[in-house]
């Protein structure tokens, strides 16, 4: 007689569950690899855009001789309507008006807020109150277009796409001239002494904080915060 000894069942259905086991581990670090790395392409893909916008507001403001309007924080009430985040002026003196023998060009920053108020998994956008998939939109044109002391907006060209939105804790998107705490605008001054007062708490500073963001799961985003010297020289004395 043959006495030749196989595998019981209890060391077969062992070795299935063991395989099985390494089976599950393996998928489990198989997906959180591809995870991992689509995390990282998205933030790659988030700087680089913020990078590519950020260096056209950098040739914006290197360029520009006058600052006419920035808006500051946005607030808590805000639509989905093109907000005027900030409006330069070339060849433009410091009343907002043509230097003789120039020509003046205008560039507006517009930010139309997202609606985006969930995660891809559902979950509540962070904090509360706040929106994905803003868009911050670029226009030059010859002439500057307002309506009353506001800039008019205009959405023909993205500057920077995946803007979130906070109204408050930390506002984004912030465009804001140090030295100067509320809205300035220079159309806001009709008087003399009152164009004055605010060339006077206009600083030389453009602070800039922006959030890129991307509802997935997991979140990803990308923070900036940018400083920018104006080259008109602000803030100075006013004699009398």
């Amino acid at each position: 007689m043959n006495h030749k000894k196989g595998f019981t069942l209890t060391e077969i259905l062992l070795a299935v569950m063991i395989v099985g086991i390494i089976g599950v581990a393996l998928a489990a670090l198989t997906t959180a690899a591809s995870r991992e790395s689509g995390v990282g392409r998205s933030k790659v893909l988030l700087r680089n855009n913020l990078s590519i916008a950020l260096r056209q507001l950098r040739r914006d403001v290197q360029q520009s001789t006058r600052v006419l309007y920035v808006r500051g924080g946005l607030g808590s009430s805000l639509g989905t309507s093109a907000v005027p985040l900030l409006m330069l002026g070339k060849n433009v003196d410091q009343d907002g008006n043509t230097i003789e023998g120039l020509t003046a060009s205008y560039v507006t920053y517009c930010f139309v807020r997202g609606t985006t108020a969930t995660t891809s998994s559902g979950a509540t956008v962070l904090p509360s109150g706040s929106y994905d998939g803003g868009i911050i939109y670029r226009t030059e044109s010859a002439s500057a277009s307002w309506n009353g002391n506001v800039p008019l907006c205009s959405t023909g060209t993205q500057w920077l796409g995946n803007i979130k939105y906070i109204p408050s804790d930390y506002p984004v998107p912030y465009f804001r001239v140090k030295g100067f705490s509320g809205t300035y605008n220079v159309k806001s001054a009709t008087s003399s002494d009152d164009k004055k007062a605010l060339r006077l708490n206009l600083g030389s500073v453009l602070e800039v904080n922006l959030v890129t963001e991307l509802p997935s799961n997991p979140v990803v985003n990308d923070v900036t915060e940018e400083i920018f010297l104006l080259p008109n020289g602000f803030q100075f004395q006013v004699q009398e």
